[in-house]
């Protein structure tokens, strides 16, 4: 990646703080303060940015336009020609600003949303993320242009490529004219971030038994490194290719039972038979659970469970079908009120087990 990137901050009240930080971490801000929206486009068109960083409210300094309207005018421009497609953040104090952002990325106007106070707080992260968007960007933006499919920009390993869900493939290999939004998007929101095609460190360590403060966790990861997610976004996202880890299991340490058969205390001996030489402990997932057999993460304590013994969320009609379904814990839906975004069917089985206790 390249060291400098040019952000144009637009805010229309003190943006010093987050200037600041955005020079720590390796960016080139520049502020344009809202005033009419012609003279606000033309100070970010001026600034030749590589991402455009937005804060939510843009009409209490005295300015005459908001963030959806300029957002909007950039990502028409990127429609019409993929080579002036450009990142568009949004960022805010605003504590329903989650609720405006779900509103307008279906109206393709901004990457991510971040709240102030996290950004402040996550610098590396989201610095990173903004890096890697304007990188990610200019890729899918060349392979557009060439009329050349994305696929490559996962870098999925060759022997996976079959067992990879064909709809994923199918769509990134026809993407010649969609807009880098979209792709970026898709790729972002649909692959790497959600538990699915890809896991992260969490989910990781519920498939495989293990703590990740274990002395020895490290050198576990390094068994599995090719299986390791190297695309687009994985700077900010350290993920692994689901398929891979079981892939690794089955062919490499000829495992016959697949890790979901398995407990915790069951794939630890596994491991350690196979890896004597680096120490590794238990992972230590719901307190409540019965099998052990830890699979995915309660979505509130981010804690390993059993699917099997947790409780679904709502079903969201729009999410893609290989993002696999959120659960919550027993004990995370007791102490945060959680219990109405349960699917009905959760709904009751909550309902009955909680009569038993």
């Amino acid at each position: 990646m390249r060291m400098v990137y040019k952000v144009v901050y637009v805010e229309d009240q003190d943006a010093g703080s987050v200037l600041k930080d955005l020079k720590r971490f390796g960016l080139e801000p520049i502020h344009c303060k809202p005033i009419t929206f012609a003279e606000t486009v033309s100070c970010i068109n001026g600034s030749n940015p590589d991402l455009i960083l937005m804060d939510y409210k843009l009409l209490e300094g005295g300015g005459e336009t908001d963030a959806p309207a300029l957002a909007q005018s950039f990502r028409s421009q990127g429609v019409e020609d993929a080579s002036l497609s450009i990142p568009i953040v949004l960022l805010s104090n605003n504590s329903k600003m989650q609720n405006f952002y779900k509103d307008f990325t279906s109206n393709d106007l901004f990457d991510f949303s971040i709240n102030k106070e996290k950004f402040h707080q996550n610098l590396d992260k989201y610095t990173t993320l903004m890096k890697e968007l304007i990188e990610s960007y200019k890729e899918i933006k060349e392979r557009i242009v060439n009329k050349q499919s994305v696929l490559d920009l996962l870098e999925i390993p060759d022997n996976l490529i079959e067992n990879i869900d064909p709809r994923i493939v199918d769509f990134l290999k026809s993407v010649n004219s969609d807009s880098t939004y979209q792709v970026s998007g898709f790729i972002l929101d649909k692959i790497v971030k959600p538990i699915g095609v890809l896991i992260g460190e969490d989910v990781l360590t519920a498939r495989l038994g293990v703590s990740k403060g274990s002395v020895d966790w490290n050198d576990l990861l390094q068994k599995f490194e090719q299986y390791r997610y190297k695309g687009v976004y994985s700077g900010a996202y350290k993920r692994w290719w689901a398929e891979g880890i079981q892939y690794w299991w089955r062919h490499e340490l000829q495992q016959s039972l697949h890790l979901r058969r398995l407990s915790a205390e069951e794939k630890l001996i596994i491991l350690k038979e196979q890896f004597p030489e680096i120490e590794l402990e238990r992972v230590e997932g719901d307190a409540s659970s019965v099998t052990r057999k830890f699979w995915t993460i309660c979505h509130h304590s981010y804690i390993p469970i059993d699917p099997s013994e947790a409780f679904e969320k709502k079903n969201i009609l729009s999410e893609v079908p290989w993002v696999e379904p959120e659960y919550y814990s027993y004990d995370s839906v007791c102490d945060n009120d959680l219990f109405q975004q349960l699917s009905e069917i959760d709904k009751e089985r909550f309902k009955a087990l909680a009569k038993g206790y």
